[in-house]
């Protein structure tokens, strides 16, 4: 996923990412609205370390890559980005 315009450093970003995950594994809060968001965590696995990697893309935007064990599991997590972590990391 790319996101156009400026960004925070690249290793604070990563860091309030994984704090944001580490959130989302403990917190059944969090799993509701998730839920409510159209998101189901049980398919997600929010466990382990986060799955985002973030990048500077070749126009200067950011770039998100979700990694895992195949792309609908991928897609999912980047919808997730979309939904819960960008309002709350480019905020």
């Amino acid at each position: 996923m790319m996101i156009a315009g400026e960004h925070p450093d690249l290793k604070d970003l990563a860091a309030r990412s994984a704090g944001i995950w580490i959130g989302l594994s403990i917190d059944d809060a969090a799993h509701a609205t998730l839920r409510r968001d159209g998101l189901e965590p049980a398919t997600l696995r929010l466990t382990g370390l986060q799955p985002f990697e973030f990048a500077t893309a070749a126009d200067g935007g950011l770039q998100v890559v979700a990694h895992a064990n195949d792309g609908e599991t991928a897609e999912a997590l980047l919808d997730l980005f979309r939904i819960h972590f960008l309002r709350r990391l480019l905020a």
